[in-house]
């Protein structure tokens, strides 16, 4: 039992530290904007368009997953407030899912790897939680519980084990970023830059991801307080 709990324990250390590195970052470059005022979507499409990258719908999430490039489907989705923001955030978001087309775009097979990974981490993260509250309960603590952990436990690693995937979309993203000379100085790249690395580990805690999106869609007030937060 004492393993699993401490391969556990690492895990969610690991998965808190890249949510609050995520949160961190964001914020500090949440108020800042272009003065083309360009927004996710145009930024995204025109990453695209420099790359010679054809057949890539970008459109706005609806779904559970806001901001992800789905290989599946050749879609780039983004949350309605990055979809249609011009802050940095929104631009950094977009920017790396851009690159993730065209990662897939030059055959960068890992893709495929990460993809699954955040889908994974997502959609089992709850079941697994209700899981681990329905053994506990019932005093499997010895038996089922500790397997919890551990199905737990990998995924979150499976999950950081493909950041290097994000770190490479990243960098082909910059590349065109580059080329389209939207910078006027270092510190609109840097800003930018900053979002797009600590965008990396934001999936690496699918249970915060699956409550915000539940209470955003189940919850009116909850979203009207939680998007200024993301925006603001």
């Amino acid at each position: 039992m004492q393993i699993f709990l401490f391969i556990f324990a690492i895990a969610l250390a690991v998965t808190m530290w890249g949510r609050s590195r995520f949160q961190k970052i964001y914020g500090q470059e949440v108020e800042n904007s272009l003065p083309s005022r360009i927004t996710g979507a145009q930024l995204a499409e025109q990453i695209l368009k420099q790359r010679g990258v054809e057949g890539v719908a970008v459109k706005e999430s609806r779904g559970l997953i806001d901001d992800f490039y789905s290989p599946e489907k050749r879609e780039i989705t983004l949350s309605p407030w990055h979809y249609s923001g011009t802050n940095f955030p929104s631009l950094a978001l977009a920017a790396q899912q851009a690159g993730k087309a065209i990662q897939h775009h030059e055959g960068h097979r890992p893709l495929f790897w990460r993809a699954t990974a955040i889908r994974w981490t997502v959609y089992l993260s709850i079941p697994l939680l209700i899981i681990g509250l329905a053994t506990l309960g019932m005093g499997m603590t010895k038996t089922v519980f500790p397997l919890v952990l551990l199905a737990w436990s990998l995924i979150s690693f499976w999950n950081l084990a493909t950041i290097p995937t994000e770190l490479d979309a990243g960098e082909r993203a910059k590349k065109e970023l580059e080329k389209l000379k939207i910078f006027r100085n270092l510190d609109e790249r840097v800003g930018v830059e900053r979002v797009m690395g600590a965008s990396s580990t934001a999936y690496l805690d699918g249970m915060f991801t699956v409550g915000s999106w539940a209470a955003k869609t189940l919850l009116p007030w909850a979203r009207r307080k939680m998007e200024p937060e993301e925006e603001a």
